[in-house]
């Protein structure tokens, strides 16, 4: 009886469903916004869609419009569009540089407001307008799944750290934690390539980080379940560490934090002569000073620009109740740290 209660009310709920047929609609994938050429208090922003053809290849098609409000956007948007627009399909979102230094706030709220969004959609910044970036061919998949399969890629297997449009609105939100987000850059009509770490301050961006620099982040704010890094030795020799594991933990004291960080490696390539015992134990040894040295200028970097994408505050106010963020400002700019790294190589091959 009961198993018949519940198949009838399964059919009734089914029936107010609003059904959506794919050939009819246009789904957002991706968007952009810019900050208007017209107005500091207006956004541009650009949508993103895809069209799927028979021979199963992807036509890219964006409408711009401009407003203060997303939804302003979005019924720009849907009088340019002949098929109802839907916002369910959404998997990336672009900032330009003027607008991510102005904040993204408002946007990121609006995002977290609308239940189509899912909170796995993938946040970056663009060097250039956002725009262009929408608007290049890049792949047969199109530009959205291209796009938001490179992110994903550094994420899994180079030096993005995890992020996701949750993941921004948790650290925008919380004190003590400052948001960060990958930079992006078109460098041809057919590709687009990750250029840096955008640093934010509440929702501006304040610095960014260089390509060079995202090995070391991604030590201190993530962890590696599988990266690559190059170590240079004497006489030009470099020895590459490949399969990169890494963790990290963090102690904090009344005014000093010490950061330990534990890397395991394989190295599958060296260009030296003979890759000895010797030369093993160099590895490591570079590795970890190298690790130490640079994790220390960015942590001293992060005081000089007063942010904290590393979260030392979330970990000071979890040892102590009542915790008073105001003065966590001045005690932060005066925080004293320490590194120290361990590197293991697990595998070398055939050491001779």
């Amino acid at each position: 009886m009961k198993k018949l209660i519940l198949f009838c009310l399964v059919l009734l709920l089914s029936g107010c469903v609003d059904k959506e047929i794919l050939d009819d609609i246009n789904i957002e994938v991706g968007v952009g916004y810019d900050l208007a050429e017209d107005s500091k208090d207006k956004y541009r922003g650009t949508v993103l869609f895809q069209e799927f053809q028979p021979d199963k290849t992807v036509i890219n098609r964006t409408f711009s419009g401009s407003g203060k409000l997303r939804q302003d956007l979005l019924l720009e948007v849907t009088k340019q569009s002949s098929e109802p627009v839907v916002t369910g399909g959404l998997k990336l979102a672009v900032f330009g540089p003027e607008l991510a230094k102005k904040g993204i706030y408002d946007l990121v709220d609006s995002f977290q407001r609308d239940a189509s969004i899912g909170a796995r959609v993938f946040v970056a910044t663009s060097e250039g307008k956002a725009l262009d970036m929408l608007n290049g061919e890049y792949g047969t998949r199109g530009n959205s799944t291209y796009i938001y399969n490179l992110i994903r890629h550094n994420i899994e297997h180079r030096d993005i750290p995890q992020t996701n449009l949750h993941i921004l609105a948790n650290d925008y939100y919380q004190d003590g934690k400052d948001p960060f987000l990958p930079r992006l850059k078109k460098t041809a009509e057919d590709r687009v390539e990750v250029v840096g770490i955008s640093l934010f301050s509440r929702d501006k961006e304040v610095g960014i980080l260089p390509v060079k620099d995202m090995f070391f982040f991604k030590l201190l704010v993530d962890k590696y379940s599988e990266g690559n890094f190059d170590v240079k030795l004497k006489k030009g020799d470099l020895a590459a560490v490949k399969s990169l594991r890494s963790k990290h933990k963090i102690k904090i004291t009344d005014n000093h934090a010490s950061i330990s960080i534990n890397i395991e490696g394989i190295i599958r390539e060296y260009t030296g002569d003979k890759l000895a015992s010797e030369v093993v134990d160099t590895v490591q040894k570079n590795l970890e000073k190298k690790v130490e040295k640079e994790s220390l200028r960015l942590l001293r970097q992060f005081q000089e620009l007063g942010i904290d994408p590393v979260g030392f505050g979330q970990l000071k106010k979890a040892q102590h109740r009542n915790f008073d963020f105001k003065k966590w400002k001045d005690d932060y700019k005066t925080l004293g740290f320490d590194v120290k790294c361990n590197v293991t190589i697990e595998e070398t091959g055939v050491i001779e």
